[in-house]
């Protein structure tokens, strides 16, 4: 799938370069982890554990928590999602040139990062019980493939499973993102509908939510501020703390999505 691919490139690339980032780039992360309007609906200092974790602890523990945090914050406006991709694109070109971005593709990139948002927000906010989804999803990974750290994601992302077990691509959490993302973004998934017909049955694209699976996305819209009182605890983010953080909570989202587009 090509936006499987997208995410995996903008993961990798985000975190390979985190060690050298260029002055310009990291002024512009600056200004993302300062916005406090960002701050409030991303919450990237929920993400420093990762960053200073060490490379071979597991990640899912920091991301849960930033799951919570995010799930519990307002959604993010328009205006912010634009504000933080002018930044970064504008900021950091150099840096994200050798994944053939240039700048004209800042308008189209702004456009899909607003209308994938709210279905992603809803995604990822996904609970089974009192289980985030996300979380559930990536423990059953984590039991096939082993520890989800920064020292072997990459390679996993890179090269994933060639089969995965079917009470993690066939569980519930997947069929309700299934449901989500066929309802709000069609195109998304329109090829995988046969392939999870076939290993889960016809009634997994049927389009209900399964029992016991529910969303946590708090409704509250975000209302802008000019305090950076809640932008505080994210400048420990910045350079190679951010960019990990970043990395990571992408790639969150590429082992989801390989899961359930594999």
């Amino acid at each position: 799938m090509p936006i499987l691919r997208a995410f995996a490139v903008i993961s990798l690339a985000a975190y390979v370069s985190a060690q050298s980032l260029s002055s310009t780039c990291t002024s512009a992360l600056t200004s993302v982890a300062l916005n406090p309007d960002a701050a409030a609906c991303l919450s990237p200092s929920s993400l420093i554990p990762i960053a200073t974790g060490g490379a071979n602890q597991s990640i899912i523990p920091p991301i849960n928590n930033w799951l919570t945090a995010v799930c519990g914050a307002p959604a993010c406006s328009n205006a912010t999602i634009a504000a933080v991709v002018t930044n970064i694109t504008t900021g950091c070109a150099t840096d994200l040139a050798a994944t053939g971005f240039t700048s004209d593709l800042t308008p189209t990139i702004t456009t899909l990062v607003e209308q994938y948002y709210p279905t992603v927000r809803q995604v990822v906010c996904l609970k089974d019980g009192s289980t985030n989804c996300i979380t559930e999803t990536l423990t059953n990974i984590e039991a096939v493939v082993g520890t989800l750290s920064l020292t072997n994601i990459l390679a996993i992302v890179a090269n994933p499973p060639s089969t995965i077990p079917t009470n993690i691509t066939c569980s519930n959490c997947i069929k309700a993102a299934y449901t989500i993302i066929a309802k709000n973004i069609p195109s998304v998934v329109s090829d995988a509908a046969p392939a999870l017909q076939s290993q889960c049955g016809a009634s997994f694209t049927d389009g209900t939510t399964p029992s016991g699976i529910s969303e946590s996305a708090t409704d509250a819209a975000l209302a802008s501020t000019s305090s950076k009182a809640a932008a505080a605890g994210s400048v420990a983010m910045l350079s190679q703390g951010l960019v990990t953080g970043l990395a990571a909570s992408g790639l969150v989202l590429v082992s989801t999505l390989f899961t359930l587009l594999a």
